[in-house]
Order: structure tokens, then C-alpha cells, then sequence
């Protein structure tokens, strides 16, 4: 099957991403509202687009009802976020903090998400998160109907539970959280399958 993508529709070709460019990992971002508040967002259009230096990419389509994410009016009025890479402990709170909810409204607060502080004039992270990246706003790319927003690491967080100073270090799921990994992580945690089945984070660039 041939399909040329200038006649299928954007949730098609969301779709068809989604279902190809996989495993992935998922960029859970903390943003600080107007308010003081803190966003928490999951995305799953993420990936790192340079080393030197490090920088990410965040594609941010509009809200359900065509607004833009909060994520995204934040990150351009502070020019600050941290990404935390989740692994399997979070994905309860992962999958709470997809919820859309009203702007200045904070995930964290509203589902009990216990936060940390790891960098000051950054967002906080959820607590217990094992690699975070403190990031600066780098530029944005308006690319079709959507947004990609780059953000440049400024402070790179790495749990000294799992650090070494080689950096040869492979943390269990790290950044396994994305739609091809449910499978695989309950094959090496059972008890883990049921919530691995129940969540379907990946439904959506947030």
C-alpha cells in the first residue's frame, strides 16, 4: 500500500507516525504557569535534534479546541522547562498528567504528583525521576498545522543511584514508556502488565 500524504488527513498521518517511528521515548515536560503553578505534560514527539549543543525537539499541536497547549504559552513566556525521562514506577501519573485541563490548572496539583527541585530558575520534575534535562528555549519551527519547539540543555540531571562516571549507564526504563515498550516491559515485570495495558499514553502528540 502506497498512501501519499498530501491527501491523507493529519490525524492519519499521526497515526501512521505514531505507529512506525517506534520505541520512542516520551518527554514528560514541567512548564511554570503565570500563576506560579506548575504544567506537566507528556509528549511523545520528542527526540534529540544536536550535541553540541544538546538540543531537543517537542512537536506541540493545538489543543482539542484549537488553542495552543499550555505547555507551549508557557515555555514561550518563561523560555524555561525540564524534561524528565519516565520509567515504569511513573506511569500511573504519566498517563493522569495527559489529561487536558484549564490553563493556569497545574496536573501536579490536581493528581497528587509529588514534585522535586533540581535546578533553581528551572521547573521542578516529578519526584523520584531518575534523568532530567533543565532547557532553555531555543527557537521554534512552525512546520504545517503544528509547532516544534526546541529547547537547548542547560543542566543535565542523572540520579546517583544510577550515575557513573564513565556514563556507560542504562537505566531500566528509561525512556521505555513509549507504545512498543508496554509489551516488553511486561514481559520482563508481569506483575507490570496490567497497567501496561490499561495506559495508553501515546494517543496523542500532547
Amino acid at each position: 500500500m502506497i498512501l501519499e500524504t498530501h491527501t491523507t488527513t493529519p490525524l492519519q498521518n499521526y497515526k501512521i507516525l505514531s505507529n512506525t517511528i517506534t520505541p520512542r521515548p516520551i518527554a514528560w515536560v514541567s512548564t511554570i504557569f503565570p500563576n506560579g503553578n506548575v504544567n506537566l505534560a507528556p509528549f511523545s514527539f520528542f527526540a534529540p535534534m544536536s550535541v553540541n549543543p544538546p538540543i531537543f525537539s517537542i512537536c506541540m499541536m493545538t489543543k482539542s479546541d484549537g488553542l495552543e497547549k499550555d505547555s507551549f504559552r508557557n515555555i514561550t513566556t518563561t523560555q524555561k522547562a525540564s524534561i524528565s525521562m519516565c520509567e515504569s514506577s511513573h506511569l500511573q501519573a504519566l498517563h493522569e498528567s495527559s489529561t487536558e485541563l484549564e490553563f493556569n490548572i497545574s496536573e501536579a496539583s490536581t493528581f497528587d504528583i509529588p514534585l522535586m527541585l533540581l535546578q533553581s530558575g528551572y521547573p521542578p520534575v516529578p519526584k523520584g525521576v531518575k534523568v532530567a534535562f533543565m532547557c532553555d528555549l531555543y527557537d521554534v519551527l512552525k512546520l504545517g498545522d503544528g509547532k516544534s519547539v526546541l529547547l537547548e540543555a542547560k543542566y543535565c540531571y542523572i540520579d546517583d543511584s544510577i550515575y557513573r562516571e564513565d556514563l556507560h549507564f542504562q537505566p531500566p526504563f528509561i525512556a521505555r514508556v513509549g507504545r512498543m515498550y508496554k509489551e516488553l516491559g511486561a514481559q520482563l515485570i508481569p506483575e507490570l502488565h496490567q497497567v501496561h495495558n490499561s495506559l495508553e499514553i501515546d494517543n496523542s502528540p500532547e
